[in-house]
């Protein structure tokens, strides 16, 4: 039975809660000997763990920074956001194509690239608003800016 999503729901920053799904799947990975033997746990795990938590903060941080206040700041994390996400990507190949971790075969790597591909793409796409939102913010601002002279 499909329900209507209450008002909260609606208003809910599904970056935000995909972001922290992202991390959950890799603290999830990392906390798995067969996926990250434990001899690897504290250096490529902490690693893993640190880049997830980066993407959510700068994620947060970015939905709390007022675009009409400081759009660069706000543009800025975002984009920092989507660099953190490639070199997850990236990461998780590189130990795809490692020996050492044989827990990260084909299925787990899919796994884990879709989470952070899911949250790349949902920050492109919010990154190209906000800044096609920013550029008229300032071409309105130069235009109303003008005629008070």
């Amino acid at each position: 039975m499909d329900r209507k999503p209450t008002k909260q729901e609606e208003k809910e920053f599904i970056l935000g809660n995909k972001a922290a799904d992202l991390w959950l799947t890799i603290c999830d990975a990392c906390a798995n000997e067969k996926v990250i033997p434990k001899k690897y746990r504290y250096t490529t795990g902490t690693g893993l763990m640190n880049t997830a938590e980066s993407i959510c903060g700068d994620i947060e941080e970015a939905n709390l920074i007022d675009l009409r206040e400081a759009p660069r700041d706000r543009l800025m994390l975002q984009r920092k956001a989507l660099r953190e996400c490639k070199k997850l990507e990236r990461k998780i190949i590189r130990m795809k194509e490692s020996d050492q971790y044989p827990g990260i075969n084909s299925h787990k790597a899919s796994v884990l690239s879709r989470a952070s591909m899911t949250v790349r793409y949902m920050c492109a796409a919010w990154y190209e608003k906000d800044k096609a939102r920013a550029a008229a913010m300032k071409t309105d601002a130069g235009r109303y800016g003008q005629g008070r002279r």
